[in-house]
């Protein structure tokens, strides 16, 4: 049985620590694969800073090429709604009913997804890959996963991945800026980023 990992995300744009989270997860869980999914445009995140979905879908889908076990998903793109996590894990399950999910996300996400839409059933359903995220807190993690684990019998698996204190909202910044964002992406990235002149002033 395969073993897949959905890691999702605004993706505004992709950086190094969305990379290092998918690798991490791939070699530490033995994922067959990681499945990266662009969210749909949020209406009350669309802005100054923002790049168009294909944009951003397309950042991706260069990401998945240069890195082996990186799939690019435009499931979420796909569809005129906003889709819950829940409704979309569910679909998913349907598509690759022979291979078990992991869903992947950061400490800060996780401390609260008991609060989710039917948060508690992803937590019953669904196995978890927690990725280590800049400020976390040990101690409060450890505490939810023991809760999660003894209400929902929660199967979650916790990151050593490294922790890139990079923020695609500092990247977009720098490029508004003409600072350097090298450090912060691939080179492909910078490239896509500079030909369509992404997060320009006069694009906004």
């Amino acid at each position: 049985m395969h073993k897949i990992g959905i890691l999702g995300g605004s993706f505004d744009p992709i950086h190094y620590g969305h990379i290092a989270i998918a690798t991490s997860a791939l070699e530490e869980c033995k994922l067959d694969k990681v499945i990266l999914m662009p969210t749909k445009n949020q209406p009350f995140k669309v802005g100054r800073h923002s790049a168009d979905e294909s944009d951003r879908l397309n950042m991706v889908r260069i990401v998945a090429e240069e890195y082996e076990g990186f799939i690019c998903s435009p499931y979420e793109m796909n569809h005129d709604y906003i889709s819950y996590t829940y409704n979309t894990l569910t679909e998913l399950g349907r598509i690759y009913e022979d291979s078990v999910l992991y869903f992947i996300l950061g400490t800060d996400s996780f401390l609260d997804l008991e609060t989710w839409y039917r948060g508690k059933e992803l937590l019953s359903r669904i196995s978890f890959i927690v990725a280590v995220r800049p400020g976390y807190k040990e101690s409060e993690t450890r505490e939810t996963i023991e809760h999660y684990r003894n209400m929902y019998h929660s199967d979650i698996t916790v990151l050593n991945n490294p922790v890139l204190n990079i923020s695609s909202t500092n990247i977009r910044r720098c490029v508004e800026e003409g600072k350097p964002i090298n450090q912060f992406v691939p080179q492909c990235i910078e490239e896509y980023i500079n030909e369509h002149g992404l997060y320009k002033e006069e694009n906004i």
